[in-house]
């Protein structure tokens, strides 16, 4: 339970104050936040040091998930745009682009939809070293400015820039924290620019499974000039690529997504950075039909959960983390590094904390939420088992009891207000608000 409110409680002077909570304390939140940086440094030298100075490589490079955008690039810039579907094509383009392609043992395909090589296309201008840090630094720009539009005020800088699931993202070379971006500008435009919203929304359909929930919460909340921008923004970038590519480019992408369910069901794929329920069921030992439907059952109740949320009015910011956090729960198909998508599901837990107080253990859980990402590069890979979806199903249990237990308590308080309008240096709060819970 919240606290009463401080404006109808009576201390007396001689009665002891009350200890203050560690996340109350700015410089331990610099200092976490510095840990997480630090962690993150730490992580490349060791990397780099196995790479390149302990005799034979004993890890992959860097970024080795970037070679099939750089490669879909290159098909593209050549006219062949459908090649980059083709297995063999793109392996032998790599092993002849990079020479270490050939010791990776397995195949780097190209699995995203044809609209992603529209915006990736020049990429291959650039050889890739030089491609990828472009890359990796842009992708980083717009996650930091999303991030920062969603906390406003200066001591989230560093906690934003240590979360754990930036480093996962660039070692691997993936495209998460672009996707993390996209929804994050979504939901701080939504309340003041729908239609923007719903373009940001339309352009996340990058990768339609971290999607697909942004119309269905449009619907719930009735907010139909988002839905009818997001809609708008899918046909027309799916006109665009099929009017660039030619419409033959989809029905390859049909076959490679055959192609990646596969390599999930038959365990192809790293299974272990794979945080479904579906996998978790798998490593158990379910068989496919079962773990299809354990995952069904957690999927419809984020789901419902979802409807139920946007549905009704409420907290904004409680509205948003749970879209985003239910999101991380509804397909089979999700990495490791898509898990950059946590950052936003903690942002707007925070904006709504500060707004309206705590409930026991919720800022303890966020810290879990935060080293989340970490947890499944050291744990899942190094003890066999996926247990990373229990964390965002916690985290979905958790939103859903701070809005039945502070469902009496105003959102007059929204932080994000005056932080869209122009960045308030602090949160604040009004008189009427919980006090926080020790």
């Amino acid at each position: 339970m919240t606290s009463k409110s401080p404006a109808v409680t009576h201390v007396s002077p001689d009665a002891p104050r009350e200890r203050r909570h560690w996340s109350e304390d700015p410089a331990r939140i610099r200092l976490y936040g510095g840990a997480g940086i630090v962690m993150t440094l730490a992580v490349f030298v060791a990397w780099g040091y196995r790479y390149l100075l302990s005799g034979p490589p004993g890890v992959s490079p860097i970024a080795i998930d970037f070679l099939p955008f750089w490669s879909a690039s290159h098909f593209v810039l050549q006219g062949h745009a459908i090649d980059a579907y083709n297995v063999e094509l793109m392996s032998k383009l790599q092993i002849a682009a990079q020479p270490w392609a050939a010791r990776i043992g397995g195949y780097l395909p190209w699995l995203y939809p044809p609209v992603m090589m529209v915006f990736l296309a020049p990429l291959a201008l650039l050889p890739y070293v030089y491609a990828y840090a472009l890359y990796a630094l842009v992708g980083l720009s717009l996650y930091y400015t999303a991030l920062r539009r969603t906390l406003p005020w200066p001591g989230a800088r560093v906690p934003t820039l240590g979360f754990p699931g930036i480093m996962l993202v660039i070692v691997a070379g993936q495209v998460a924290l672009y996707t993390t971006a996209l929804a994050g500008f979504s939901l701080v435009l939504l309340r003041k620019r729908p239609v923007w919203a719903g373009v940001f929304a339309g352009l996340l359909f990058i990768k339609p499974h971290v999607a697909l929930l942004f119309p269905l919460a449009f619907v719930c909340a009735r907010e139909w000039r988002a839905l009818a921008a997001c809609v708008v923004t899918v046909i027309g970038t799916t006109a665009l690529a099929a009017v660039v590519f030619g419409f033959d480019v989809y029905l390859a992408f049909v076959h490679a997504s055959e192609f990646a369910r596969q390599s999930i069901v038959n365990g192809a794929a790293q299974i272990a950075r794979v945080p479904s329920f579906f996998i978790t069921a798998r490593m158990l030992g379910a068989s496919v039909g079962v773990a299809a439907a354990a995952h069904a059952v957690v999927a419809l109740c984020a789901v419902a959960v979802l409807i139920d949320f946007w549905r009704r009015a409420g907290a904004f910011a409680l509205r948003a983390a749970t879209l985003v956090c239910a999101t991380t729960l509804i397909s089979p198909y999700l990495y490791d590094y898509d898990l950059a998508l946590l950052a936003v599901v903690i942002a707007w837990y925070v904006r709504d904390g500060l707004a309206r107080g705590w409930l026991r253990g919720e800022r303890e859980w966020l810290v879990l939420l935060w080293i989340t990402p970490l947890l499944g590069l050291l744990g899942s890979l190094q003890i066999g088992f996926q247990f990373l979806p229990f964390i965002t199903l916690g985290t979905l249990v958790m939103l859903w009891r701070r809005r039945r237990r502070l469902a009496h308590v105003p959102d007059a308080n929204d932080a994000s207000e005056a932080g869209d309008a122009g960045g308030a240096a602090t949160p604040r709060r009004r008189v009427t608000t919980p006090a926080f819970t020790r």
